[in-house]
């Protein structure tokens, strides 16, 4: 089943029409259509909302079959948060040396205050952990433990998309 037909089964089967969930997803109903469709894909924060909205996991809302076929593509093997600070030094050690060579007596303080800054900020950079595992931002979404079967997933589940329990404490 392919992600359009999905969308469009779970819809039918909560008795929803397309302008009831384009209002719940604050999109035009032509979104949805052209979702069903094919002819467009929503991008993946509009796909975990719809998988929210339709009260269904993400992996029960995208197809099936892509997923047995899929490797994951390799890490890339440096963290470029370290690469960001470091060409934020460079920059502040190239706009304090311009404005001390441009020598107006009120860049004076200001050119200092960038160099001595980008001196810092650029020696930061250098220990920043350049090693994925070792990285300081971590982008993993909160997760919990369904108390009925154990198994973790997204905080923002209204449902185990496991065992179905629900945790607004209305009975499934």
């Amino acid at each position: 089943m392919k992600l359009g037909e999905s969308i469009k089964a779970k819809r039918e089967q909560l008795g929803l029409t397309q302008q009831d969930l384009a209002e719940k997803l604050f999109v035009s109903r032509q979104t949805v259509c052209r979702w069903e469709n094919g002819t467009r894909c929503p991008d993946l924060v509009m796909a975990k909302k719809i998988a929210l909205v339709l009260g269904i996991s993400l992996d029960d809302l995208m197809p099936g079959e892509a997923v047995q076929d899929y490797t994951p593509p390799k890490e890339p093997p440096v963290d470029i948060s370290c690469v960001k600070v470091m060409l934020t030094g460079i920059f502040l050690l190239v706009l304090g040396s311009f404005l001390l060579q441009a020598d107006y007596g009120f860049f004076m303080e200001f050119s200092s205050l960038c160099l001595i800054a980008g001196i810092i900020i650029f020696a930061v950079g250098l220990f920043i952990p350049m090693h994925k595992k070792d990285a300081i931002i971590d982008d993993a979404l909160p997760q919990r433990a369904c108390p009925k079967c154990g198994k973790s997933h997204d905080f923002d589940y209204p449902q185990c998309p496991h065992c179905g329990h629900d945790y607004t404490g209305r009975s499934v």
